[in-house]
């Protein structure tokens, strides 16, 4: 029995719960802690006015009304102030307690006025979230204004609503309590009594009932609602954690050591890649098809997120095994595309620059599937767009014919590639970056390394869109032709 009323009152219930309203029952208890504050501080006001006559209290009376108050007060002001970082469970009844048991004192004083103080222990109790809680206190609230407004009788001030207008001439004499009142004025004491019950207590009673129950479906809903927003908030971890999972494992696939190739001194190769979400659907690959031609792709996911990195992942694979079966790059996206289509149940596609460089001769052969044009730059010169001819993305159409075209490198010339991210970033106009300004971002270094020319593009990007939030995934990669020296 003991165990269940434990378990009725308490403000969490389980073991599983209790961190959940740790935090809860600490903010609550500094919300009833400023409340026993502010009723000391009021019954000090009211005790400094009474005493100058403003009030009508008897003045013995009074000063044993606010020493006593305020001890009760007191009290579980400074074990709040000493345990409340503590989580100490049996601070909140104190602290109720002595909030109505001062309150219940005042209200057998000033019965007809403070009705709604007695309301304070009840409403603090629903800031706790424990129904059972909000019950206890609610029926002790209960007996306190029953036992509070029959000691008014005896030591109240007289409520003259209920008394009926006197004679012109009358002279009113207020006794020292409400019977001695009602005698000196001559009134009928039981038909006075009868109306304070029917027309005063009743009323306030059925008032204080509502107050109560409504407080009771509070605690109830605050309860449900921080126990669902703890389960939202652990499937939003849990989803965050397989989303960090899904990011290491997607900047797992893609190259991110360099130089990729320490081995290598022909040519000199850089890539980076923000996504916009935590993970994304750009994605960029190298590598050597055999010991002389280097393959280079960069593509574009049409969706964003989770979908958009599966997508990413299952074309990249596709790609680099196709490619390093032999094959042109049109005949490997040809082959890319009739598998994508056959079991592309989400209608996404990718757009796909795909490049085979000859590292001996620098002849490049490339196929442009719906990306975006590459920037080349010749030794000496400055970055300039290549309008390659475009084929249709991969994944729309299962018989979509891609076409090879054909330029050669020679040594000190580069090859810009990025996705659609950067010349479409956005600032807060809403201007877009545009593929001008990128341009005019490489050719502020044009001799720069790879690495470098990718950071003045970032750096430019970020003065541009100025801290806007980025809506589409960054993918950029540069590559410089050095050539043998045989």
């Amino acid at each position: 029995m003991g165990n269940k009323f434990k378990s009725y009152i308490r403000v969490y219930s389980s073991a599983d719960t209790r961190k959940i309203f740790e935090k809860n029952e600490m903010e609550a208890n500094r919300l009833s802690g400023f409340v026993l504050l502010a009723c000391s501080v009021i019954l000090v006001v009211s005790w400094v006015l009474n005493s100058f006559g403003i009030f009508t209290v008897d003045k013995a009376r009074m000063n044993y009304l606010a020493i006593q108050g305020l001890i009760e007060l007191m009290i579980p002001l400074a074990l709040f102030f000493v345990y409340n970082k503590k989580n100490r469970g049996w601070l909140k009844y104190v602290m109720l307690i002595s909030l109505l048991l001062v309150c219940t004192r005042l209200f057998s004083v000033l019965n007809h006025n403070v009705i709604l103080i007695m309301t304070l222990p009840i409403l603090l109790s629903s800031r706790y979230f424990s129904r059972g809680l909000t019950v206890i206190i609610s029926a002790l609230s209960m007996i306190s204004l029953l036992v509070a407004s029959v000691a008014t009788v005896f030591w109240g001030i007289i409520d003259l609503n209920f008394y009926p207008n006197p004679p012109e001439g009358t002279s009113l004499v207020i006794h020292n309590t409400l019977r001695e009142s009602l005698t000196a004025l001559g009134a009928d004491t039981s038909a006075v009594m009868g109306r304070v019950l029917f027309h005063g207590f009743l009323p306030r009673l059925l008032v204080f009932l509502l107050i109560a129950m409504i407080s009771v479906l509070i605690s109830k809903h605050g309860f449900n609602m921080v126990i669902e927003q703890e389960k939202v908030s652990s499937a939003s971890a849990k989803v965050k954690l397989e989303l960090d999972a899904a990011r290491q494992i997607q900047t797992g696939v893609v190259p991110s050591l360099f130089p990729a190739f320490p081995d290598r001194h022909d040519f000199e190769l850089y890539a980076s890649m923000k996504t916009a979400k935590q993970v994304g659907g750009d994605f960029y690959d190298f590598f050597f098809v055999d010991d002389d031609h280097l393959a280079i792709v960069i593509a574009d996911v049409s969706d964003k997120g989770v979908p958009a990195a599966l997508f990413m992942m299952a074309a990249k694979i596709l790609i680099s095994d196709r490619a390093l079966m032999g094959g042109t790059p049109s005949e490997i996206l040809s082959f890319v595309n009739k598998r994508i289509c056959e079991s592309n149940d989400a209608e996404m596609f990718v757009t796909v620059w795909l490049g085979i460089i000859d590292l001996k001769t620098g002849k490049a052969i490339a196929s442009n599937a719906g990306h975006e044009f590459p920037v080349f730059r010749r030794n000496g010169g400055d970055f300039e767009v290549l309008h390659d001819d475009h084929s249709f993305v991969v994944g729309g159409m299962k018989h979509t014919r891609y076409k090879d075209y054909e330029f050669t490198l020679k040594k000190g010339d580069s090859l810009f590639l990025y996705t659609d991210g950067v010349p479409e970033a956005n600032n807060k106009e809403h201007m877009l970056f545009s593929t001008e300004k990128m341009v005019e971002a490489l050719n502020r270094e044009p001799n720069a390394s790879p690495d470098k020319l990718i950071d003045n593009v970032f750096s430019e990007l970020d003065a541009f869109v100025q801290g806007f939030e980025q809506t589409d995934d960054i993918t950029m990669l540069g590559f410089t032709y050095i050539g043998s020296d045989e």
